[in-house]
């Protein structure tokens, strides 16, 4: 089951294609960890499925925030 290069593009580029529920899981996670640490894409995920978000952007974030993950990356960096 290999990706085409397109699909691992998309992959790579799923937080552009989402930022506004990227936003607002940010918005909610930032109260929920008050500062003492840096938002990790775990808390994302666990976030997005604590709260039952189902709709598709909310799927193609957790594949992105997987991907990142995968790369060895733990903590979300903001550019």
């Amino acid at each position: 089951m290999s990706q085409t290069p397109n699909n691992i593009e998309k992959i790579k580029n799923i937080s552009s294609q989402n930022c506004k529920a990227l936003e607002n899981i940010i918005k909610k996670l930032k109260p929920i960890i008050g500062g003492k640490r840096e938002i990790m894409y775990s808390d994302i995920i666990n976030l997005i499925i604590r709260e039952g978000f189902i709709e598709e952007e909310y799927k193609q974030l957790i594949i992105w925030c997987n991907y990142k993950i995968r790369l060895g990356k733990t903590f979300v960096e903001f550019e």
